[in-house]
Parts: C-alpha cells; structure tokens; sequence
C-alpha cells in the first residue's frame, strides 16, 4: 500500500506492513511498518492513532475468532507541495493467522492477506478512480541474547490489477526487517527497520527508527523518525500512541455483563 510514493504509481506495499511493535509479554503495535507472528488474544481489541510530518493513520484490529485478528487502516496525508502531490486518503482491510509458535512462546509464524487503495487523489475536485491492490506476507520473530533483542523479518508480495488506471497488472515483491532492542532504556524498547518494494510497484528503500515506551499491556506510546536511504524525505517524525482493551468481545463476557449508565 503505497505510504510512500504519494502518488498513483501503487507504492502500496509499504502501508501493509502494518505497525506492531514487541516486548517480552505482550507484542505491542505501533507506527512501524514492520510486524510479527504475535495474534492478540481472543477478544482483544487495539486502536493505533498516528500523527506525523507526512500523514496520520487510524488502526483498529479486533481478534474475533482466535488465532486470527481483522484489522482496518485509514491514512490522511497530508499535502507535500515540494513533491506536488495533493492531500489524499487511503484506506486498507486485512487479516492475521498466527501459523506458528514456538515452545517458549516469544517467537513465531504469522500470515496476512488484505485488499486496500493506494491514493485516490481530489484533484480540482475531481476524485480519480484508486487502484485494485491485494496483498500477502508472512512475518517470522525470532528472540535472541536471552530476550534482549527480537527480530522480525517479513517478506511479502502486492498486485496491482489497475496499474496508472490503465487496465495493466503489476507486481512487486515486498520486504521489511525490524529490530527491537530491550535492556538499554527500562521500560522501553530501541526500534530500527528497513522496508520496501521491488518490481513494477518499486517504491524506494526507507528506514525507521524510534523509541517505544511500554509501562503496562494496554497503553503504549512511541516516538520514530522516518527517511528513505537517497535522504530525500520520507515519514519524518511521528508521535503514536496504541490502547489494547481487555478480552470484552469474547461470547463469555458479552452474555454475563451488561454496561453502567
């Protein structure tokens, strides 16, 4: 999904390695492209909100089945005058299948599989037709130095069936590698990653790295900055912030409660 191009060229596959971060119990979401084997719980709710010098982006995930999470992404960006292009939005839907775990329970397998627009433009008013993007990836975690360093490593693959709106196919090859880093700042995790696509959906190698702080399970917030590697602009800076809720959409819980007015 194309968080990157900014323009109707696809780039889209960027925008699908969607933004989950990790830490010893819990593996947390954030504005990282990146993501790993972990499904939350059965029942769990997540909401991420995203503010940046680019864009801000709404994520809401609701593991409703277990095993498998359904999320929904909406992008703002915003208007980039150096690189002429308008403000648009994009939007995508996909799901997450945790394939594996291992026996400790800190590393793993997951699937993804999700449909979603790269930008659609107001342009004079006039709204261009968005591209028809699908997309998959697996995401591997692998624990290492006792814990101390997790690292995801998440191939992929994205088709375009509307390429420049012009009834072409094209397709790209995903990738996107993150490390989190623990046991340097308490409570906190060093992030770093790099992603892109190759193919006829190119878009340019570009890197994060930020701060997350993960005081409790159910409220994280984080601090990244974003470029691509020619340094000529990318993500910039960006404030997110992640709400996990208790298990409240298990069968369980909705029979035997009932809400305070």
């Amino acid at each position: 999904m194309s968080n990157y191009s900014i323009n109707s060229k696809i780039d889209f596959g960027l925008l699908f390695f969607f933004l989950v971060g990790l830490n010893p119990v819990w593996l947390k979401a954030q504005q990282f492209n990146s993501d790993n084997y972990l499904v939350m719980p059965h029942g769990t709710g997540t909401f991420v909100l995203t503010s940046g010098e680019r864009n801000s982006t709404i994520i809401s995930s609701f593991a409703l089945i277990p095993k498998f999470e359904f999320f929904i992404q909406a992008n703002l960006f915003w208007e980039d005058k150096k690189l002429q292009t308008p403000q648009h939005f994009t939007t995508t839907l996909y799901a997450k299948y945790q394939v594996w775990i291992n026996k400790e329970k800190n590393g793993g397998l997951g699937a993804f599989l999700g449909v979603g627009n790269s930008p659609g433009y107001y342009n004079l008013q006039d709204y261009l037709n968005p591209h028809k993007n699908y997309w998959t990836a697996v995401a591997y975690t692998l624990p290492l130095f006792n814990n101390n360093l997790y690292w995801d490593i998440m191939p992929g693959a994205v088709v375009d069936f509307d390429t420049e709106e012009s009834n072409n196919t094209a397709w790209g090859f995903t990738y996107s590698t993150r490390l989190n880093i623990y046991g340097i700042i308490p409570k906190s995790a060093i992030v770093a990653e790099l992603y892109g696509t190759e193919g006829r959906t190119y878009s340019r190698p570009e890197y994060k790295i930020g701060l997350r702080w993960e005081p409790n399970d159910f409220i994280i917030p984080a601090l990244t900055y974003g470029n691509n590697l020619s340094g000529t602009g990318a993500a910039g800076f960006e404030f997110g912030l992640v709400i996990f809720t208790p298990q409240y959409l298990k069968k369980e819980f909705i029979k035997n409660n009932h809400i305070q007015y």
